[in-house]
């Protein structure tokens, strides 16, 4: 897996920063058993909260200019959800369960929403990268970010961190593949304690850290070809203050830096047919943004 990262002088600041999202209510939409909170769309997110008692009830959102909506399972409390489309006219809309996989439309609303800084989605926790000021990973990510003098350092390391203390759960890939992981999220601390995930979980881990080190982080779901088959795969990506988004970033082979994809690389797969494989931007298709 190669050896570690030589660690800088610190003279970056590795204090971590929990941005908190707020439900402040001073701008709602909804009926009676649905509330989304637009209090804080400048931020880069919205809150929804269901009180009625339906048991199964979902959440799309449609991003400007965008076909594909983003569907979300709620839960009990509100739910963060981030708005990664940027500026322009998004459609939220929940539903409401039936019976199976046939739901009722609760409530639906278009609304004009202007970002104060395309960064911040990708700085918040949300429902994929969960998180919260007493979340122990938080702790871990400023421990390993002692030595860095830029972002840069700081990646390295987390990225170094994960690929050499997870390793990929075969069982629950299949469990993903077979369709019994359906709304299932991450937990970063149980996935840290046990060691061990599939990318989801690895994404998450990572997003978590680097964005807690106030780094902005994207984590990217979407499909990756790999053996002539499409497997839907997470990754991420990062923003630096020097370069912009990265998504070609993390092994360096003396030319180019390969693709910000901790599971490709990890459990000893760290070889150059995987850098390779990795490096190639044609090999990923993004189809969602958290």
């Amino acid at each position: 897996m190669g050896s570690k990262p030589q660690k800088g002088n610190g003279t970056r600041d590795n204090t971590p920063i929990v941005l908190i999202p707020q439900s402040s209510g001073h701008k709602t939409i909804g009926n009676h058993k649905i509330t989304f909170d637009i209090s804080h769309t400048n931020d880069g997110y919205i809150m929804v909260k269901y009180t009625g008692q339906n048991p199964k009830v979902k959440v799309r959102i449609k991003n400007p200019n965008e076909n594909d909506p983003y569907t979300y399972d709620i839960f009990d409390g509100y739910n963060v959800f981030p708005l990664t489309g940027g500026n322009g006219q998004y459609t939220l809309t929940a539903y409401e369960n039936i019976s199976g996989t046939k739901y009722s439309q609760l409530f639906s609303q278009s609304v004009q929403i202007t970002i104060d800084n395309e960064l911040s989605p990708y700085l918040y926790p949300n429902q994929y990268v969960n998180f919260n000021p007493e979340t122990k990973l938080i702790q871990t990510g400023q421990e390993i970010a002692e030595g860095a003098d830029n972002d840069l350092d700081v990646v390295t390391y987390v990225y170094d961190y994960v690929i050499r203390t997870l390793t990929y759960d075969d069982q629950k890939a299949q469990e993903a593949k077979d369709g019994n992981l359906n709304g299932y999220l991450p937990d970063v601390d149980e996935i840290i304690n046990k060691k061990t995930g599939i990318c989801f979980d690895y994404a998450a881990v990572m997003a978590t850290m680097l964005r807690s080190q106030n780094i902005p982080t994207r984590m990217m779901i979407g499909y990756v070809s790999m053996n002539g088959e499409s497997i839907y795969h997470a990754w991420i990506s990062v923003y630096l203050k020097d370069t912009g988004w990265v998504d070609n970033l993390i092994q360096f082979d003396g030319k180019n830096w390969s693709m910000m994809d901790p599971t490709l690389i990890s459990d000893g797969n760290n070889s150059s047919s995987i850098r390779d494989f990795v490096t190639n931007k044609n090999n990923y298709t993004t189809k969602y943004l958290y």
